[in-house]
């Protein structure tokens, strides 16, 4: 008996494990099938994502941490094509070995695939896209990249072009690189963009937004402190708190420019006046007058100094007074320049306003000029600020040929005494670069004064 129920429980042990290896089988077989299809079911969903409504999108590309990111605009059409567009110095230099930034556009294939996920794969190369993915070093007009202090040869700029897809809302797209899992978005396009006037206007924010010279651009939180903003031009901005260490405080941020404004590549966490109060930041859209509005907070903004501070940062220009002066200026120039020719053979090519250093005060100067000769006629005025857009000239007195032209040109005082009692607003398309600034009588516009910046301090 006790043999029969040892063999009994082996056969039942047996059978049981016969049993259940087979469920199992099964099991594994219904999720793998299951698994399969979802897996399916998403990539065709993606599919249809991506080619529905035009199939048009903007990319917000960044190649690795260092560098700017990057527009692109890519059509995506049902047949595995799509026609990746860009506008950016790389194009130009694939094009033509030049460094000033171009339009380049081409088609190649995409395809949505699975791999531990979905991702969306660029998987025939493309020139203008794929350059930021080959292992060549990367040149530059005075040799070859480093990152980091490291040649580049072997590595390129890193970037992928392979792209895990994240999530899509709101006709946006969250992506991040398969390889080095930096994140980026698409965002859907109206299918009647042209590709080629819409990546050039784009590329003309970024000299407009961030001007090479200018650095005096802060990002002021809502409680008022500001960071300085320094290489904005760059695409990779230095910032650090006002009034603290530059070398030790500093922080370094890669950003997008953009139809609408700005975007860093990652959220910011800025710390405020407050010991532990911090303020979260990434995009920004442009404003009216040029400053770019925190979308996060719709308080943060980045902007410039106020533009009656620009009067002793740098130089002011007029090189055509005939063209550049309006109303009652336009009158009196006129009236000097007919002057100067009678009484000193001379005429009045340009003006200028500006700090002079070595005399510790702003000056007014008529240049005038004969032959390949130029005299410098200052009228030295001190100034006051009444707001950030108002202010008034008080003239006090001569340098350089500025005594000789008054006697040879009597309605230089009927100017210095028109500018002396006038009000002046300032105003500028904008305030992060103010390439001209317009000195308008508060009393009467049709009187004004347009100035062209010199964007290097004097």
């Amino acid at each position: 008996m006790k043999k029969f129920l040892n063999i009994s429980l082996l056969a039942l042990v047996a059978l049981t494990s016969f049993s259940l290896t087979s469920c199992l089988h099964e099991m594994d077989e219904v999720f793998d099938e299951d698994a399969v299809i979802r897996m399916d079911k998403a990539m065709a969903e993606y599919e249809d994502i991506l080619t529905s409504n035009g199939g048009k999108w903007l990319l917000e590309y960044y190649s690795n941490t260092s560098e700017p990111g990057y527009n692109y605009v890519l059509t995506f059409d049902k047949d595995g094509t799509v026609v990746m567009s860009g506008h950016n110095k790389w194009i130009q230099y694939i094009k033509t070995k030049t460094w000033t930034s171009a339009f380049g556009s081409m088609r190649s294939m995409w395809d949505v695939i699975g791999d531990n996920g979905l991702v969306l794969t660029f998987n025939s190369y493309n020139d203008y896209f794929h350059l930021f993915s080959t292992p060549e070093a990367v040149p530059t007009q005075g040799g070859t990249m480093t990152q980091g202090g490291e040649s580049t040869a072997g590595y390129g700029h890193e970037g992928d072009y392979e792209f895990n897809l994240m999530k899509y809302s709101g006709d946006t797209i969250y992506l991040t690189g398969k390889k080095y899992n930096l994140h980026m978005i698409m965002t859907r396009l109206d299918p009647s963009t042209d590709d080629e006037a819409y990546l050039s206007k784009v590329a003309s924010y970024n000299s407009s937004m961030f001007p090479a010279k200018m650095n005096n651009v802060y990002i002021v939180l809502p409680d008022g402190k500001r960071w300085i903003v320094e290489s904005g031009a760059s695409g990779y901005m230095r910032i650090y708190p006002e009034g603290e260490d530059r070398v030790t405080t500093s922080e370094y941020h890669n950003f997008i420019i953009t139809d609408y404004g700005m975007s860093f590549r990652d959220p910011l966490v800025l710390e405020g006046n407050t010991p532990g109060e911090t303020y979260r930041i990434q995009r920004f859209v442009r404003q009216a007058d040029g400053t770019a509005l925190c979308v996060e907070d719709n308080k943060t903004l980045i902007t410039a100094d106020p533009l009656t501070d620009c009067i002793g940062l740098y130089s002011w220009n007029c090189s055509s007074p005939k063209k550049e002066f309006a109303g009652v200026f336009q009158t009196l120039q006129t009236k000097i320049s007919s002057e100067a020719s009678k009484k000193a053979g001379t005429t009045l090519k340009s003006a200028q306003i500006s700090y002079i250093d070595s005399l510790q005060t702003y000056a007014l100067t008529l240049f005038f000029s004969k032959q390949s000769s130029n005299f410098p006629a200052r009228y030295l005025f001190t100034l006051t600020k009444s707001s950030d857009t108002q202010m008034k000239m008080s003239f006090t007195g001569t340098s350089d040929y500025g005594s000789i032209y008054q006697d040879f040109c009597p309605t230089i005082q009927e100017l210095i005494d028109t500018m002396n009692a006038t009000s002046f607003t300032l105003s500028s398309s904008s305030l992060l670069s103010p390439e001209t600034i317009t000195m308008t009588d508060s009393s009467n516009p049709e009187n004004n004064i347009i100035w062209k910046i010199t964007l290097n301090p004097t």
